[in-house]
């Protein structure tokens, strides 16, 4: 279950659109040469931009089209830096956050195919998502009793409506799997 701390720093990278500081939370800076200088960070959000501003593209083919940009610019393959990006500023609820540790454990529960690029992307998108429905119930109970916990605390924080929105409740299957 996330940390109460781990809530807050993501809800105030959040509420202050602080991409850069979500790159270093999410540990993504890295896999940008130059992340430091202006320069490079204004053509990093000018990729981001071209791509999440275009409404006539859909949640699937915004991830493709970014990580085909990064891979033209970056000249590596960004998944995991990808759905990041996307979740971050585009949609908490139609992008999964993809990464080592949660593939790694998703594996002890579904199967996944061994696939490159956006098919592997996809793919774990897909049975995370038949994860998440399969215990829905029980992450709804449990962020239920965990804000019922705050609220009762002394340093009860009107922040915790947090706990309210569906992508919170998806983030609390990627702390399972990050912890199991």
């Amino acid at each position: 279950f996330p940390s109460h701390d781990m809530q807050l720093r993501e809800k105030d990278l959040i509420d202050n659109n602080d991409l850069f500081g979500a790159l270093a939370h999410f540990r993504i800076a890295r896999n940008f040469s130059g992340i430091r200088e202006q320069d490079n960070k204004d053509e990093l959000v000018a990729i981001i931009n071209s791509v999440t501003f275009n409404k006539s593209l859909s949640s699937r083919d915004k991830y493709k089209e970014l990580l085909d940009k990064f891979r033209r610019r970056y000249k590596k393959e960004l998944v995991s830096a990808t759905s990041k990006i996307l979740w971050f500023v585009d949609s908490k609820q139609d992008f999964i956050i993809y990464d080592t540790l949660a593939v790694a454990n998703l594996r002890k529960h579904k199967a996944l195919a061994d696939a490159e690029g956006s098919s592997k992307y996809f793919d774990f998108c897909d049975k995370w998502r038949e994860l998440f429905a399969e215990h829905q119930h029980d992450i709804n109970q449990a962020v239920a009793r965990t804000k019922d916990f705050y609220q009762k605390s002394p340093h009860f924080d009107e922040r915790l409506s947090v706990m309210d929105e569906q992508w919170f409740r998806m983030r609390v299957l990627d702390m399972y799997l990050w912890n199991s």
